[in-house]
């Protein structure tokens, strides 16, 4: 069981700056104080987002091809094997958070199904998201150190006033990013995008 102590905290951070390219942990600094801002403006509990946020990309140190060699008979606790495989075949890209919650327990002992859920679908959403899952969700489109995507500044101000508003509005833009991309639309996003659209989440 993980010691929710700033010291472990920053034992964590310190193993992931060693695995991570320089960016990659400059993003996860930048989503863990994200993650943790939310959580103080929506009343969830800061250390739980920090953690999440600092763990939603700790697959990413392992290259696209090896994720998909370690899909082969991987059990996700979250879908199942035809969903795995059709994202290794046609979304590898997001194959990270499918094995994150793995390594989370594997690697650091952490075991709260929260803090887990959070850090698996921060790349493609689902419906009936909880305040924790939205929350790394969003921050991980938002934080400091993202380009400047399509409307951002409009969403990091939604972020803090209707986290609903801002989801749906990042669903969407991705969506439609993907579409005239013409790359692969996973379910779980639409699910996600349709679920949020009915909650009259629009701005």
């Amino acid at each position: 069981m993980f010691d929710f102590s700033r010291e472990n905290i920053d034992l964590i951070k310190a193993d992931l700056k060693e695995k991570l390219p320089k960016k990659r942990y400059e993003h996860t600094l930048g989503v863990a104080y994200t993650s943790a801002a939310l959580a103080m403006r929506y009343g969830e509990d800061i250390v739980k987002a920090e953690l999440a946020g600092v763990l939603h990309d700790v697959a990413k140190g392992e290259k696209v091809s090896k994720l998909k060699d370690y899909m082969d008979g991987f059990i996700d606790p979250y879908t199942d094997k035809s969903y795995v495989a059709l994202v290794s075949d046609k979304a590898p890209q997001i194959l990270h958070a499918i094995y994150a919650p793995f390594l989370a327990r594997k690697n650091y002992n952490i075991e709260d199904k929260d803090i887990l859920s959070a850090i698996r679908w921060h790349t493609t959403g689902k419906k009936d998201m909880s305040m924790l899952e939205k929350i790394v969700f969003v921050a991980d489109y938002i934080e400091p150190n993202r380009k400047k995507l399509q409307k951002l500044d409009n969403i990091r101000k939604l972020a803090f006033e209707d986290i609903d508003i801002a989801l749906y509005e990042i669903v969407k833009s991705t969506i439609e990013y993907l579409y005239t991309s013409k790359m692969h639309i996973n379910n779980m996003t639409l699910d996600c995008y349709n679920w949020i659209k009915e909650k009259g989440a629009q701005n």
